[in-house]
């Protein structure tokens, strides 16, 4: 097992839930639970402000000039094999569909989640991290872990949300119908959902609940409707980063190969955002932190203050 968090060759550990490399610390120990909870909810604040600077859409409002001027600047110092690797990448990423984890706890899950949704084209996630919901220390040090492994997932835009309400409102803002895996009787066959509107241009996002609660009450009461993954053995339900991959091929199957129905559909990012994707991408190949910073400056660029301390 390697000792750090490499996202294309990645390594499962025999402990998955005591994974040290998704977390730096341990919890103090501490009687004063109390405390405690208040203590992690203000650094999840802080998380939170940092995930949603990283991968803010600040990006997606440079002016195209500087976007090409800057990737001039760093792409001679990323290898032949990782640029084609990035065009490739770029070509096929989709945001026709994405994903929200509501309170997960356990982190090599969701890093597992991540890297399938990688794997799969989509581009953009969602996660809740609502501090109440974590209870004792072994949930707060779990949740600690969490932060660490999506702070390390910079191929996807992920943004983070205080609470299930504010991202499901921001979510139907954008025009998304909202489907969640739940193991309740009312639930749809995974395999009858309707994954495209008449028109085609159904957005689709798919929530994934909390690995031993699944979705709560409040998010049952707030979706468009909700699906199960139908299983023929003794066990109850899937892991959660095994029902993520099989969601995904079930979306893929249900998708034209020509991107033009269907809730994955590759290459359907504008040119603008591409642009703006590989510029981050090709910032994050870069051999050593804030080089690609300090590349910019001879040049007289500067990137926006909210990202400079990422690249």
């Amino acid at each position: 097992m390697t000792e750090t968090l490499d996202w294309e060759t990645f390594d499962y550990s025999d402990r998955p839930k005591h994974d040290i490399r998704f977390s730096n610390r341990e919890i103090p120990q501490t009687s004063n639970l109390e405390e405690l909870v208040i203590n992690e909810t203000e650094a999840d604040k802080v998380h939170a402000n940092e995930i949603n600077s990283q991968h803010s859409s600040h990006f997606e409002t440079m002016d195209p000039e500087f976007l090409a001027a800057a990737t001039s600047v760093v792409e001679p110092y990323i290898n032949p094999k990782r640029l084609s690797k990035i065009s490739t990448v770029l070509a096929q990423r989709t945001k026709q569909s994405c994903f929200l984890f509501e309170n997960p706890t356990n982190p090599s899950n969701v890093w597992a989640c991540l890297r399938s949704l990688d794997s799969f084209g989509i581009q953009n996630v969602h996660v809740v991290v609502d501090s109440s919901q974590y209870n004792g220390k072994a949930m707060l040090n779990a949740k600690r872990g969490m932060r660490s492994a999506m702070g390390s997932a910079s191929w996807l835009t992920i943004q983070n949300h205080p609470s299930t309400l504010e991202a499901i409102t921001k979510l139907k803002e954008e025009g998304y119908t909202i489907y969640a895996s739940d193991l309740t009787p009312d639930s749809v066959d995974i395999r009858d959902l309707k994954w495209d509107s008449d028109d085609g241009r159904q957005k689709v996002c798919v929530v994934m609940g909390n690995e031993m609660k699944g979705i709560s009450d409040e998010m049952r009461g707030l979706v468009d409707g909700t699906f199960t993954i139908p299983m023929s053995g003794m066990a109850e339900s899937f892991n959660l980063s095994a029902a993520t991959a099989i969601t995904l091929a079930h979306m893929s199957a249900n998708s034209d190969r020509d991107g033009t129905r269907g809730p994955l559909r590759p290459g359907d990012l504008s040119q603008h955002e591409r642009n703006c994707m590989r510029l981050k991408w090709l910032l994050n190949s870069l051999p050593q932190h804030r080089m690609g910073e300090a590349l910019l400056r001879k040049k007289g660029l500067e990137l926006p203050k909210e990202f400079r301390k990422y690249f």
